[in-house]
C-alpha cells in the first residue's frame, strides 16, 4: 500500500473572513437618520474627542 501524506498544510488552518453585505434589505435605510443623509464614521484621538463635540455643539 502506498504511505499517505500526513503533512497537513498551513494554509488550511487559516480561517478565511467573508466580507459582510447588506443585500437583504435588513436595517434601517439610508438617510433616515438623526441628519436625513449619509454620515460617515471618522476617527480621532481620544483626547480631542471632548473638544470637538464641545465645538460641534457651539455651532448646531
Amino acid at each position: 500500500m502506498p504511505k499517505k501524506s500526513v503533512k497537513k498544510s498551513a494554509k488550511k488552518s487559516v480561517k478565511t473572513v467573508k466580507k459582510v453585505t447588506n443585500k437583504s434589505g435588513v436595517g434601517r435605510p439610508k438617510g433616515s437618520g438623526k441628519y436625513g443623509c449619509p454620515t460617515k464614521l471618522i476617527r480621532v484621538p481620544a483626547h480631542l474627542v471632548q473638544e470637538i463635540v464641545e465645538f460641534a455643539m457651539q455651532n448646531k
